[in-house]
């Protein structure tokens, strides 16, 4: 089974909001002198004066990385919802607070299914993590869905490996199925070729067969009058001439008897 990536999840998370304001890697303050800094993997906030909510997502890719983390209490006190995304079925419900949503990512699709929405908390929320929004936004160096650019480089890398083992895969199937293609023509061909010797066969018995007076045809008995030339080796034309001759002798001596029979 593939290796699922964060970045994978993070770029579906992406999708999901796009009317949104979403940006991944979210600090909760500034760096330098914060003890309790912490980073959301995403954030999306909602484009609203009216309704305003930021939902924060914590993605786990690992069981380990999960039954080891125990710092993520503290995200909600920044946002107004809160979930885990992670491969289906590395986490459950009954593992989460009931306020704390759960959503599935499914690598087949790259598509994500709520397992159990997050509840809208209503809090204030931190200044410093929309100044941190703020200076997110004009930061050049970032590297959206990665941490580092290490993780950016590693990501981009395993890409093109899978993409060339796919490649092979493809190109080794579609090679087979040319030779497969390529095995049936060659049969139907040799059975072309077949059908072409058996038909010239054909005209030549037929030839032979009319030369003895044997026209292959539908409306007659060409195979009686073959299985009789074959065995007698007699011209089927001189008995049919034989029989019409003996016919016409027996209708000549019926219209003799009456006469005689008159003159006596």
């Amino acid at each position: 089974m593939a290796t699922i990536r964060s970045d994978q999840i993070k770029l579906a998370l992406s999708k999901r909001h796009t009317d949104d304001l979403f940006l991944t890697e979210v600090k909760t303050g500034r760096t330098w002198d914060n003890k309790e800094l912490l980073k959301f993997d995403a954030l999306a906030m909602k484009r609203s004066w009216a309704n305003p909510c930021l939902t924060g997502y914590e993605v786990k890719v690992s069981r380990s990385d999960f039954m080891k983390d125990q710092k993520w209490p503290g995200y909600m006190a920044y946002c107004n919802k809160f979930s885990f995304v992670c491969p289906k079925g590395l986490i459950q419900k009954d593992e989460l607070p009931e306020d704390v949503g759960l959503i599935y990512y499914y690598p087949d699709t790259g598509a994500l299914r709520s397992e159990r929405s997050a509840k809208h908390r209503i809090i204030d929320i931190p200044a410093d993590i929309f100044k941190y929004i703020l200076m997110s936004r004009i930061e050049e160096e970032r590297h959206p869905f990665f941490s580092t650019r290490r993780e950016m480089f590693e990501s981009y890398l395993e890409e093109k490996i899978t993409c060339k083992s796919i490649g092979k895969r493809v190109g080794s199937k579609l090679v087979n199925e040319v030779n497969e293609i390529r095995k049936q023509y060659e049969e139907q061909q040799r059975g072309i070729d077949r059908m072409k010797k058996e038909s010239e066969l054909l005209h030549k018995v037929e030839s032979v067969l009319n030369e003895h007076g044997i026209r292959l045809s539908i409306w007659n008995d060409w195979e009686s009058e073959l299985r009789q030339l074959l065995k007698g080796g007699i011209n089927p034309q001189m008995v049919t001439a034989l029989n019409r001759i003996t016919d016409n002798a027996e209708v000549l001596k019926k219209m003799l008897e009456p006469k005689e029979a008159s003159g006596s």
